[in-house]
């Protein structure tokens, strides 16, 4: 009788499902924590130091966090996969479910009442259609890995996140490079979420790239 088989006539769960279970909690908390990280670094940038109207929290300030806490996802995902850990599925579930909210609550927010940097004369700029259009690439690419990665292989799969993570962190610099120039206007002393988020897009392009070297220094 397998071990899996004697747990289960024991009325234990097997081995491999506690394993796989607890790997989908620390996942699971692992997102929810990245994701808290975002709400309140957000919160605070916008709402408390830069005077962003309450009333704008649920909507304008939520959407910047649910962004980050996607990026910061896909590049965990992109860490864990160049160093051949564990599955990444659940990662990508929540990277995936808060980009879709994310795109959401874009559309209806999409005017130059919020985003006034990416209108010109009630028409988009060139680097804000740049960024719309590389935002949609990216859902796009997104989507499809979603349905076909399971065929690709781990290199493909691997160098799919890291540039999806950089395209990312572009898509969210383009319209805002200005604002990274002055960081006596950063409210608070904090950088945008924009920097931050080309910040967390290069870096994981970079482990995509330095990958050999960080399998060769990670434990086994």
């Amino acid at each position: 009788m397998t071990a899996a088989a004697a747990s289960l006539a024991a009325g234990k769960p097997a081995p491999e499902h506690s394993v796989r279970g607890q790997s989908t909690r620390r996942d699971t908390q692992l997102a929810i924590g990245l994701l808290a990280l975002a709400v309140i670094y957000a919160t605070l940038r916008y709402n408390v130091f830069k005077g962003v109207p309450w009333t704008d929290w649920p909507a304008y300030t939520f959407n910047k966090a649910i962004a980050v806490g996607s990026l910061l996802l896909l590049a965990a995902a992109t860490l864990r996969l160049v160093r051949r850990r564990s599955s990444i599925a659940i990662l990508m579930s929540w990277a995936g479910a808060l980009a879709l909210a994310h795109s959401l609550l874009s559309f209806a927010l999409f005017n130059p009442g919020y985003f006034p940097r990416l209108f010109e004369d009630a028409k988009l700029t060139f680097l804000a259609g740049l960024s719309i259009t590389l935002g949609a690439g990216v859902m796009a690419v997104m989507e499809l890995g979603a349905r076909r990665s399971a065929g690709w292989t781990p290199a493909l799969q691997s160098k799919a996140l890291a540039f999806t993570a950089f395209a990312t962190g572009l898509h969210a610099a383009l319209p805002a490079l200005n604002s990274w120039i002055e960081p006596r206007a950063w409210p608070g002393g904090l950088p945008p979420l924009t920097l931050i988020s080309f910040a967390i897009g290069l870096a994981a392009l970079t482990a995509w790239k330095f990958r050999r070297k960080l399998r060769a220094t990670s434990p086994t």
